[in-house]
């Protein structure tokens, strides 16, 4: 009898997979179970992408795509912000005007020379690793580079992760993730690409966006794997500087300049989904996209913003109760 009912709970599993039901999927679930159009979208993409989506409710997490790892870049930024925050918190100190004014253009504006101003604030890199440790993303601290805070490394599943952590770790004082969100509302328009809401589906939710982009000039070593620097550059959202020099700062990244076959482009975004302030306002899901190609920088960002547009309403459809079925190829996928 015992056999027959645990043959019936199988069962039930496998038609709650078919039905896509609202029900958590298991802790490690393809993106396909999710997000069914996006396996394709991947395997016929010109890019190196990876993604992870969370459920900040079940703890459910969904991936694909490539594991990398990649370069950070940019996605090191809320992290800093987060541990200046916490440490004035709890020292009981007011935030200086200088310390506001770098943690607004580090994120609002994505300015690379604020990082370093306030990675001297928190112990520079060793810090942020110690930070990262704290909020249980371990797996950051172990790919941190150990001088070049661009050049860090992350997995999808462990940015999607880090932000879950900045969204909803008891480790984050309310205040300072108040705080926190309330930089991120304040990103610039031409950063808020990648996961949005679909607004006209999911109405008064909110996407808390923040982007980094790299542009590495050739010559390229061949051999460089993704999330590798072989420039050693420090930083990102820059335009390639001539060959066989460093890459300078930047200038516009919205041109959108042909590059030759050596120039990598590298992009990441990640978005905090909070729902309607009548429902709470609280923070429901987390999606991180990683890519590197060497497409131009406008198609790299329209890469972007289409993978997050899929993502985006395959959750909204997962909230409303219409999830798309899974093909055959995800569900032995799920199973195995």
């Amino acid at each position: 009898m015992r056999r027959t009912r645990t043959g019936w709970i199988a069962s039930l599993s496998v038609l709650v997979l078919l039905l896509g039901s609202s029900l958590p999927a298991r802790a490690d679930a393809p993106i396909c179970a999710l997000a069914p159009r996006l396996e394709a979208e991947l395997l016929q993409s010109d890019a190196l992408v990876g993604v992870a989506v969370v459920d900040l409710q079940t703890e459910t997490v969904w991936s694909g795509g490539v594991d990398g790892p990649f370069a950070m870049h940019s996605m090191v930024k809320p992290a800093i912000a987060w541990a200046v925050m916490t440490d004035a918190h709890e020292q009981g100190r007011e935030l200086t005007r200088l310390q506001r004014d770098a943690l607004f253009y580090m994120i609002a504006w994505s300015q690379n020379a604020d990082v370093d101003t306030l990675l001297g604030m928190i112990g520079e890199l060793r810090g942020l690793s110690r930070y990262y440790e704290r909020l249980g993303v371990s797996e950051l601290a172990a790919l941190q580079h150990e001088n070049r805070w661009g050049s860090g490394r992350s997995r999808p599943v462990d940015l999607a992760q880090l932000f879950a952590a900045l969204a909803e770790s008891p480790q984050v004082p309310d205040p300072v993730r108040a705080d926190g969100f309330d930089l991120l509302r304040q990103t610039v328009d031409q950063h808020l690409w990648g996961a949005t809401i679909p607004a006209r589906r999911l109405i008064g939710w909110e996407s808390l966006i923040k982007t980094g982009n790299f542009i590495l000039a050739g010559p390229v070593d061949q051999n460089t794997g993704v999330g590798d620097d072989p420039r050693g550059s420090n930083g990102e959202d820059i335009e390639p500087a001539e060959p066989h020099t460093d890459l300078t700062p930047e200038a516009d990244p919205d041109t959108d300049k042909e590059q030759d076959d050596e120039q990598i482009v590298r992009m990441n975004s990640a978005a905090i989904w909070l729902d309607a302030p009548w429902l709470g306002g609280r923070p429901q899901f987390v999606i991180a996209i990683m890519q590197e190609s060497r497409l131009t920088w406008s198609r790299s960002r329209a890469l972007q913003n289409e993978l997050g547009a899929i993502l985006a309403n395959a959750v909204a459809d997962r909230l409303v109760g219409a999830s798309e079925n899974p093909s055959a190829h995800c569900l032995k996928r799920a199973l195995y």
